[in-house]
């Protein structure tokens, strides 16, 4: 029967709910399926992540409860904290200064982590941003299918 097809074939998504951490637009969105235009690099490409416009020093805020797994620095999207949000999930915020967290602390939703950073120079012309990368399994997911 159909029903029997429609089961076999579903697989419930795990409920991840994620608030805001920053107030601002999406300047860049998450694109893995298409590319987009990166204007700091002038090019074209794949985005993993969401780059949310912030003023530097807005305070950056917990998306979602868990534990902090990785602090740490890329040349990309500078200093970074990243979570374990359960169900596989895990979150990045990258462009940060000032981090108040560090590797084994269990956050709260809307807890402090840190305040966004100037841009690094990837992101010079897309301007003062926070990045947010979330991952399901180690696979890039688009945060905003999650954000309330």
């Amino acid at each position: 029967s159909t029903s029997d097809i429609v089961a076999e074939g579903f697989t419930e998504t795990p409920a991840l709910h994620l608030q805001w951490p920053v107030d601002g637009e999406v300047v860049l969105e998450f694109a893995m399926d298409h590319s987009v235009y990166f204007p700091t690099l002038a090019q074209y490409q794949y985005n993993p992540a969401m780059i949310i416009s912030a003023a530097e020093g807005t305070e950056v805020l917990c998306g979602a409860g868990g534990t902090v797994i990785d602090v740490g620095k890329t040349n990309e999207y500078g200093h970074y904290v990243t979570m374990d949000l359960g169900n596989g999930f895990e979150i990045t915020y990258g462009q940060l200064f000032d981090i108040t967290t560090e590797v084994g602390e269990v956050l709260e939703t809307g807890d402090r982590i840190a305040l966004v950073a100037y841009p690094t120079r990837n992101y010079t012309e897309e301007g003062e941003n926070l990045y947010l990368k979330l991952t399901q399994d180690g696979v890039a997911v688009d945060p905003e299918l999650y954000l309330e």
